[in-house]
């Protein structure tokens, strides 16, 4: 896999400096792999080397199993445009924890693009022909072993929490999570007290599109708009609500003090996509924190909804249908 690079090129160099929550908890025992230890060590190789250093490039708490990384692919850009031609990293897992990418970068890419690759503690450097180069696609295969073990490890952990009723999810609306447990679910009154108005207007009769309406006209701030103003946001907007919306919290049974979790999982630790399981391996753990509906009210509301499943609402055809739009929230009218 080796290929070698003249001496007397100009080596322009960017330093590839990278962070994942695992090992972030690694921290606590040990702190060779954070931030700044990894930047002295580049910054060091480069100073004793007389390379000319350009750029950084840092990802934080971003997992090796993808390259999809913001300062990654970042660094690519830059190669592709010349910025840089020499890429230095603490070692071969910096760069991925997939051996199958890793070696594509390693193999072909960065030869391909003229591009010097070093790994300071594997002792890899593509400038020369070395032995410590040609097992470089067996260290990225144990890169990968690691990543696949640690992925286990933390869903065993992330399961056990699941099944104990810890809350693992953002807060849904109506709740906030307790200041001295985060996995635990506490009352949001304010937002509580529209769930509770949702839930009263439908079991008296009313639909989920009239309830949306109804929300809007009252300049309720929409759940989105609601979490903005509690982080800190300056200009409240207010969008409008949707049925969907409306029907969302009608069907969630968080609001009974219930936890629900585990409805999908990852296809594999390597990849983003998630697979949705079948309700009989949803982890269900009932009385976990204060409830907010009634589990009768809510039973009622379920009922109403599996009843009008497939109703739809019948609609006008207006000449102007799709091309009106309103002037303060820029909505289009369809109705």
């Amino acid at each position: 896999m080796s290929y070698t690079i003249m001496n007397n090129i100009d080596y322009k160099v960017g330093i590839y400096i990278r962070l994942s929550r695992e090992d972030e908890e690694k921290e606590k025992y040990q702190e060779s792999e954070s931030i700044g230890n990894q930047r002295t060590l580049l910054m060091q190789y480069i100073r004793q080397n007389k390379l000319n250093f350009i750029s950084e490039y840092v990802d934080d708490g971003v997992s090796g199993t993808s390259f999809d990384r913001p300062a990654f692919n970042r660094m690519i850009a830059d190669i592709e445009t010349g910025k840089i031609n020499m890429v230095i990293t603490k070692d071969l897992s910096r760069l991925g924890r997939n051996y199958v990418q890793s070696g594509l970068y390693i193999e072909n890419y960065f030869p391909e693009h003229e591009v010097r690759f070093v790994a300071i503690l594997d002792n890899i450097d593509t400038a020369y022909d070395n032995s410590n180069n040609d097992i470089a696609p067996f260290k990225s295969i144990l890169n990968e072993m690691y990543a696949k073990d640690t992925s286990k490890k933390i869903n065993s952990v992330l399961q056990s929490k699941r099944n104990n009723g810890e809350y693992l999810g953002t807060a849904p609306y109506g709740y906030k999570k307790d200041p001295e447990n985060k996995y635990h679910l506490i009352i949001d009154e304010e937002a509580a007290n529209v769930v509770k108005l949702i839930y009263e207007k439908y079991l008296a009769g009313f639909g989920t599109m009239q309830i949306a309406d109804y929300l809007s006209k009252k300049k309720i701030p929409i759940p989105s708009d609601y979490n903005k103003r509690n982080r800190g946001a300056k200009s409240i907007s207010y969008g409008l609500w949707q049925q969907s919306t409306v029907r969302f919290i009608l069907s969630n049974e968080i609001y009974t003090g219930t936890v629900i979790q585990g409805k999908r999982k990852k296809v594999s630790f390597k990849s983003k996509k998630f697979i949705n399981l079948p309700e009989e391996d949803w982890v269900k753990v009932e009385n976990m924190h204060e409830a907010i509906i009634s589990k009768e009210d809510f039973e009622r509301a379920k009922r109403v909804i599996e009843a009008t499943k497939g109703s739809r609402v019948v609609q006008n055809e207006y000449l102007f249908k799709g091309l009106l739009r309103c002037y303060d929230c820029k909505r289009i009218y369809w109705n």
